[in-house]
């Protein structure tokens, strides 16, 4: 079961095969247990890959053999801690060895993967010295140099300040669109959730977006400061509209700031930041707009700020299962 728990976390089984692991782990609270230790343990052991391309399955294997052999039980919110802490010198280290191995000419060029856990906010520079900020729960891929084309993969949420290179283009791909520049701001928000959008909004400069469109064909469109593309990753359909660009990248700075905000959009906001999902049951309250900001205050006070000013009220509910281990918590609107 551990190694099908391993491809149930990278969402390689089959749909029968995620179905017969999720009823394991519901079976008993012990199975439960195992997975969280297993899902915690998957995630750092992806990030210590980057310095020793270490077989993270091998490593489970033994760490786990150990749980089992001293104190199987390991409580689930001190692994979180523990993999929070050792991110950032992870990261560190990773980059350092990285950047400073002498690489043969015939080399294939190394790649860094940074990971953002829930609540957390990371800011890396990049090899032509772009920035990106990474909200919490996204995932970063690039190479330790870049070549002709500067090019990284996102999943979550990044924003980015590119260098400019006239010579170099720089390359955005997620798995819905492609995003191209020479130099300038933006944001990009393409969680993979579902029935989510995935966004990209321009704060200045000029970009090209690409993707496929609802025909089926490939679009290229321009965005120009302030305007935000919309593509939905199911239907394709997309849209192109006027945003609040200082609302919209306000995360990076550990803030989240509504400006006469609807509903829908505060909701977003906070699920990427908290790695929470929502259930509105009562559609009423999408006419609701909120105002206020918010800097690294908890989700119970921000949740009570939406309380005071509507008649709304929260409750945890588990849609997935009791546990949960595949991410996040899912709290209903009645």
């Amino acid at each position: 079961m551990e190694n099908k728990l391993l491809d149930y976390f990278d969402n390689t089984l089959s749909l029968q095969e995620q179905e017969e692991v999720e009823a394991w782990i519901d079976s008993s609270k012990e199975n439960r247990e195992v997975a969280r230790q297993l899902y915690m343990l998957h995630y750092v052991g992806q990030t210590l890959e980057v310095m020793q391309r270490v077989d993270s399955r091998e490593a489970l294997r033994r760490v786990n053999a150990r749980i089992a052999s001293s104190r199987r039980r390991v409580i689930w919110s001190r692994i979180s801690s523990v993999a929070a802490m050792l991110f950032i010198p992870v990261v560190a280290v990773a980059l350092y060895a990285l950047c400073n191995k002498p690489v043969a000419a015939e080399e294939v060029v190394q790649s860094v993967e940074m990971y953002t856990t829930s609540g957390m906010v990371s800011c890396v520079t990049l090899p032509d010295g772009s920035k990106v900020w990474l909200n919490s729960n996204s995932y970063l891929k690039y190479p330790v140099r870049f070549g002709q084309e500067r090019c990284v993969e996102l999943e979550g949420e990044g924003y980015f300040d590119v260098a400019k290179d006239e010579a170099h283009k720089f390359v955005v791909r997620t798995n819905t669109m492609t995003v191209e520049v020479l130099g300038t701001e933006f944001n990009v928000d393409a969680y993979a959730r579902r029935g989510r959008d995935v966004r990209t909004t321009l704060v200045e400069g000029s970009i090209n977006m690409t993707f496929e469109g609802s025909d089926k064909r490939e679009h290229m469109v321009a965005l120009r400061p302030g305007q935000r593309v919309s593509i939905d990753p199911v239907s394709h359909d997309w849209n192109i509209r006027k945003v609040n660009t200082s609302a919209t990248a306000s995360w990076k700075e550990g803030r989240i700031v509504f400006d006469k905000t609807p509903l829908v959009e505060a909701l977003r906001m906070i699920e990427n930041r908290f790695n929470v999902e929502f259930v509105v049951k009562n559609p009423n309250f999408y006419e609701h707009n909120f105002t206020g900001m918010f800097t690294d205050q908890r989700l119970d006070v921000i949740l009570e700020h939406f309380k005071r000013s509507s008649n709304m009220r929260f409750r945890t509910i588990d849609r997935y299962g009791e546990g949960n281990v595949k991410g996040y918590e899912v709290i209903e609107i009645y």
